[in-house]
């Protein structure tokens, strides 16, 4: 099961962004808190493309949703350039930490950029399916 929407460029994506996510997390067999959790880094991904990134020429992000082995991918792919790692936010900042929430909240986030837009993509699996696979992460940003 795949599942692409272009959502608009507007704040209130991110709600679309997250009834969709839990939607095809269900469909997935994802549900509890791995699902509460990929539906928060989703958020917190479609807020960084549309504060740091570019909407793509019919003023929308892709948001795409993908059944992985025990979980789901999302996928958030805008215009924008993703130049360096952010650094970690000042104890006193409000914001920059959106990366490091995704991180702490996804069992694997990958970062690709090139040929002029940015992909985050996230992965969540079930708790049952996490405690088959080695207790590690993966991630990279």
């Amino acid at each position: 099961m795949r599942r692409e929407t272009w959502l608009p460029a507007t704040p209130a994506s991110a709600a679309a962004a997250r009834a969709i996510v839990r939607e095809s997390a269900a469909e997935a067999g994802l549900e509890g808190e791995p699902t509460w959790d990929l539906a928060l880094a989703t958020t917190e991904a479609v807020s960084n493309a549309l504060r740091h990134g570019k909407a793509w020429p019919n003023d929308c992000i892709l948001l795409v949703t993908q059944r992985s082995a025990g979980g789901l991918r999302v996928e958030v792919c805008d215009l924008g350039t993703f130049d360096r790692p952010p650094k970690p936010a000042a104890r006193e900042a409000t914001s920059g930490r959106g990366m490091q929430i995704i991180a702490a909240l996804v069992d694997r986030l990958e970062v690709e950029h090139g040929d002029g837009r940015t992909l985050v993509r996230l992965e969540k699996r079930s708790d049952s399916a996490s405690r088959h696979t080695s207790s590690r992460r993966d991630r990279a940003a």
